[in-house]
This record gives structure tokens, C-alpha cells and sequence, in this order.
């Protein structure tokens, strides 16, 4: 073997592990990467986006929670804008239309870095994915879970982790005064809707507050449905044998409201007679499902049944 041979092989072996060791290193940071799992697929986390649209008023509720402000966002149909718990939001955030009917042309005008839709936008998010990376997530899905991937997304793991522990906390005292005061009496999540009554079962995502969080009892009907409500007729409310009601309202349901407390089967029910019937905004109690309106939720069932 002739030293110029010698010296090329010694080239290209330095070559080779130079080239390994640049292929390790970028495997290495690729992987320091957060991975978001999102119906749509993988969002990796680089670096945190200066420019979020969300739409949905939850998510909004969500940045919030973190200290974080997105440049547009969707609002509320019930409250014609932003809903009111959000006293500090953000002024300067653009309005994009409803979260049924986000406008394209105002999301563009921000200029985002990031987009954040959920499944209703699911014929919509080719032409998002065209204006920013998009991440869509189901928009049932537990707020607490939600809360963990913005957290992962904004660079706010720890403060993601704080309110849910704080969460947790306010929950375990609260559940633990409501058994003394409260104990195995039945208490019923209902919203008067299409000549009926929606009772909300035990699979709703806010009656999962009342039941499984605060250990509250539900009616026996509330138990017998993978859906996450049941329609009722008025003269099925005595079988609830509810000694509490938490009755949703808004503009859409106030006249309908209004006849069935008119009636002699409302006025007999036993919540009805005890004053046991606790009238609650319906945008804030199942429409918004964010830490903030979530807390408040929790502060009003405590405030009615303490």
C-alpha cells in the first residue's frame, strides 16, 4: 500500500465520521423537538410561534390561561363577540368570524405563523394549511389535555401543569364539602331546547365536573346513555327525582324556559318547591370549556350548593 493511497483512504474515513457525527448531532436535536399528535397528524415544535389564530372561543379561554395572546381569534355566536367571563381579553386580537364560519380572508390579514382550528373546520383545512401550519384537534377533548399541548406548543409547560394541579386542588377540597353538605342528594344538568329538555348524562363534558370531579350524584336517567345528552319531555322531569337543578339558558331558549316553569309538572318537582333550581348562562357553562370558564363553573356550583 503506497503512502498516496494511505493518505486518501485517511481523507475519507475522516470524512465518513465527520459526515456520522453531523447526522447523529441533527438526530439528536430533531428529537429534542416536542411532537404534537393532532387528528390531522405530527405538528414538531421547533421553535414558539409569535403569531397563533385560534378558532375556537375555548382556545382563546386556553392561551389566556397561560398568560398568552393570540393575533386573531374566533368569537362567540351567543355573545355576538367575546364572552363576557373574559373581562381581560385582548383587545387587539382580530375578530375572524364565527368558530362555525371563520372568515379566510380576515385570518390571512394576520399574517400567522400558526393556526389552530378544530374538527368543525374539517372542510376548511386544505385552505388553512395554506396560510400557516395548522394543527386541528378534536373539539371535545379534555380541556386539561388541550391545555398540556398549548403548554408544549408556547413554550408554558410549567405554568400548563400549574393550573391543572391548582385545578385538582380546588376540586379534592370542594368535593369533600359537598359531601357533608350535599351528600348522595341527585342534582341534574338540564337545557330546554326543541319544544324538550336536554338532560346532559354523565358522558357530557361538563356534567363530568359535577359527577366525577366534584362526586356529585346524577339522576338515574343521566346514567343510561353512552350520548352525551338524552331528550326529555316535560312530564318526564319527576322521574329525574332531582333534588338540585342546574337549568341552562341563553337567548335561544328563554320563552321555551319561561312555559315549562309556567306549568303545573315544573311547578311540582321537588328542586322547584325547595328553591333548589340554579339558572346558568349556557355559552360559559358547556361552550366555552377552557381552564378559565371551567374554574368559574366550579366557583358557581360551589357558591349554589355550599
Amino acid at each position: 500500500m503506497n503512502d498516496t493511497w494511505k493518505k486518501t483512504s485517511l481523507v475519507c474515513m475522516t470524512l465518513l465520521l465527520s459526515a456520522c457525527s453531523t447526522s447523529t448531532e441533527e438526530n439528536i436535536e430533531h428529537s429534542d423537538n416536542e411532537v404534537i399528535e393532532h387528528i390531522k397528524g405530527e405538528f414538531v415544535v421547533e421553535d414558539k410561534p409569535e403569531r397563533v389564530v385560534v378558532l375556537d372561543v375555548q382556545f382563546l379561554d386556553q392561551m389566556m390561561a397561560l398568560d398568552e395572546i393570540p393575533v386573531g381569534t374566533v368569537y362567540a355566536e351567543t355573545d355576538n363577540g367575546l364572552p363576557e367571563y373574559l373581562e381581560e381579553a385582548p383587545s387587539d386580537a382580530t375578530l375572524l368570524g364565527t368558530y362555525l364560519e371563520p372568515n379566510l380572508e380576515a385570518i390571512i390579514s394576520t399574517d400567522p405563523d400558526l393556526i389552530i382550528a378544530t374538527d368543525t373546520h374539517e372542510d376548511i383545512y386544505d385552505q388553512l394549511e395554506r396560510i400557516a401550519p395548522t394543527i386541528m384537534f378534536d373539539r371535545m377533548e379534555d380541556w386539561q389535555t388541550v391545555l398540556l399541548s398549548f403548554g408544549t406548543i408556547l413554550d408554558q409547560t410549567e405554568k400548563a401543569e400549574t393550573v391543572i394541579a391548582d385545578y385538582t386542588t380546588k376540586v379534592d377540597e370542594l368535593k369533600a364539602d359537598l359531601e357533608e353538605s350535599v351528600g348522595d342528594e341527585v342534582v341534574g344538568l338540564i337545557r330546554p331546547r326543541d319544544d324538550m329538555i336536554r338532560l346532559h348524562t354523565t358522558s357530557h363534558r361538563t356534567a363530568q365536573i359535577l359527577y366525577d370531579d366534584l362526586g356529585l350524584t346524577p339522576p338515574e336517567m343521566a346514567t343510561l346513555s353512552s350520548d352525551s345528552s338524552t331528550m326529555i319531555s316535560l312530564e318526564v322531569m319527576p322521574d329525574l327525582e332531582a333534588d338540585h337543578l342546574f337549568l341552562l339558558q341563553d337567548d335561544t331558549n328563554l320563552d321555551l324556559t319561561a312555559s315549562f316553569q309556567a306549568s303545573s309538572v315544573w311547578q311540582g318537582l321537588d328542586a322547584v318547591k325547595n328553591d333548589h333550581v340554579y339558572e346558568k348562562n349556557t355559552g360559559l357553562w358547556i361552550g366555552y370549556y377552557g381552564p378559565i370558564a371551567i374554574n368559574l363553573v366550579v366557583d358557581q356550583i360551589a357558591e349554589e350548593l355550599l
